[in-house]
Order: structure tokens, then sequence, then C-alpha cells
């Protein structure tokens, strides 16, 4: 893996770095163990189960589509998050602000109340009610992933496996609903938003592709305006008189992504963060990013 910084004592610099290992968990695996197993019977519906807890969190395991997750307000968690869920697309799961809640019982009675101290599980979902608003689920024999709602921390794990050391976790970042593509058209599936710091960016992905922002880069002296990852292929800065990642293929407006929240492409994920973005994607396992933030730019990949 190539590592490339901008700072203020030199332009460009690249130098060889081993792959990197998975950031550290931010959420650590829940231990289910201790808690009493009661019958699925009440809270079945077809192949679904739905249950709620004291705090009023509405919950579902969902293995025709094997997702599982809890809707309400969500302790340890910005005002505007709803949604929690387990998913094998990554572009789905984590924290969400929707209106679109994917875990809440749509028809007949009520779903029964999951009371503290009590586990359920239902395929291979395991979910628990713990005292002091603690809800956790997991999936697999063994975890694969994992999901806690508490008011000491609410997330998901494992972390994104991949990432370069000290790189943004997508999964610690807001999904919405705005999918941030600009007018109507044929083939038009490129998101296009606005980032803090005066930056324009798009993913332009589709087996394979580019992930790229214009606009100013801080400090970085050689009058470069572009930073890039190719999907398969280099990342880096470039100058360019024609930005290609602030021109929508329609006319339209374009949105701002709010900072804490993400916005994905195919393949490809996009950050707001204090100041700036964080972007990665991965091609045939090699994972490609870059980060802007008003200490410099960070390119990483072939």
């Amino acid at each position: 893996m190539r590592l490339a910084l901008i700072v203020l004592t030199i332009l460009f610099g690249v130098m060889a770095a081993p792959a990197a290992p998975a950031n550290a968990d931010a959420t650590p695996q829940p231990d289910l163990s201790g808690f009493t197993t009661v019958s699925t019977y009440p809270y079945v519906m077809g192949n679904e189960l739905y249950f709620q807890t004291p705090d009023g969190l509405l919950c579902a395991m969902l293995p025709d589509r094997n997702v599982v997750g809890c809707d309400g307000r969500l302790p340890g968690t910005a005002p505007e998050v709803n949604e929690i869920g387990l998913s094998p697309d990554a572009s789905t799961r984590g924290l969400s602000t929707t209106a679109n809640h994917r875990f809440v019982k749509s028809t007949g009675n009520a779903a029964p109340l999951l009371r503290e101290g009590q586990k359920i599980v239902f395929g291979d979902f395991e979910c628990a009610v713990g005292a002091d608003s603690y809800t956790a689920c997991t999936k697999g024999q063994p975890v694969a992933q994992w999901m806690v709602v508490s008011p000491k921390g609410t997330g998901i794990g494992p972390a994104t496996a991949g990432l370069p050391p000290g790189f943004p976790d997508p999964n610690d970042f807001i999904l919405g609903d705005d999918t941030y593509i600009v007018g109507q058209g044929a083939k038009n599936l490129f998101p296009v938003f606005h980032v803090e710091g005066g930056l324009t960016c798009s993913i332009v992905t589709f087996s394979g592709g580019e992930i790229g922002c214009d606009g100013p880069l801080p400090r970085v002296l050689g009058g470069e305006n572009e930073v890039y990852a190719q999907l398969p292929g280099p990342s880096g800065i470039r100058r360019t008189d024609a930005p290609r990642f602030a021109t929508p293929a329609y006319p339209g407006p374009v949105k701002q992504l709010p900072v804490g929240h993400r916005v994905h492409g195919i393949g490809a994920v996009c950050m707001a963060i204090p100041g700036g973005v964080a972007c990665t994607g991965s091609v045939d396992g090699a994972v490609h990013a870059f980060e802007v933030t008003p200490s410099g730019v960070s390119t990483y990949g072939a």
C-alpha cells in the first residue's frame, strides 16, 4: 500500500507501507450468555420476529432479509438517529436517520415486550435487553456481527476491515434517506455532494471507477485542486481546469453532506468529517482511500 501525505513542509511525499490491520473495534462484542432465553412463540409473525423494549425501541429479526435491528430514539447517538441495524450489505447497516423504518411491525397487534434480563433466539440472531436502556443483538455462531444500544455507547461491530490506520470507520457515520444523486436521467447512478472546506465530491463507480473531490486542498503548495482514488489504479492529487467530480451529469442542486453522515456509491463510501471528507472503496480486495482535513491531504492505494 502506498501512502501519500501532503503537509505544510512538503508538497507530495510517497512511502511504502505494509497492509494495514483492521481498526480496533469501537463497539465491543456483547456477552449475551447471562440472559434468560424466552420462547419465540408470542413474538413470531411468519418467518419474522418482532419485539419492543422497556424504553420504547421497536425491534425485529428478519431472517429472509438477513437483517436485525431496532427503530426509535437511540441513546448515545446524535438526536436525528432513529435506526440501527445489522446487514451483510455495508450500505444498509449501522446508524440511520430514516422515514422508512425497517424494524417496526406493520400489521396486527403491537410487538410484545422483551423484558429486562431476557433474551430471544431466532435463526442465527440473538437479542437481549438489560438494565439502563441496554439492548444488544448478535448474528452468527460464532458471532460475526453485533450491535449495542446503550447510553454508554451505541454502535455496531466489528470494525470495517482493511482501513488504513486511524482512518474513519463508515460504521461510525450516519446513513440518511437521500442518495445525493443530482437531477434525473438515464444511467444517473453517481452521488454528487458538498462537504465542509469548500469541496464538491462524487462517487463515480460501477464495476470500478473513481472517487474524488474538487476544490481547495489544505496545505497543498503546487496548485493541485483535485484529490482522487481510482478503482483500480492510483490515488493522489492533481491540478485540473475541468473539475469532473464537481460537475453532475444532469442539472440540479448539489446538497451538503452533513458532518457525521455518510453516502454510498457502488463499492465505495464517503464520510463528511469536520472541515473535510474521507472516502474509501475497494476492488479485487485492494483498498483505496483519501482523507482531506484542515491539516492536509492523505491518500492510500496503489
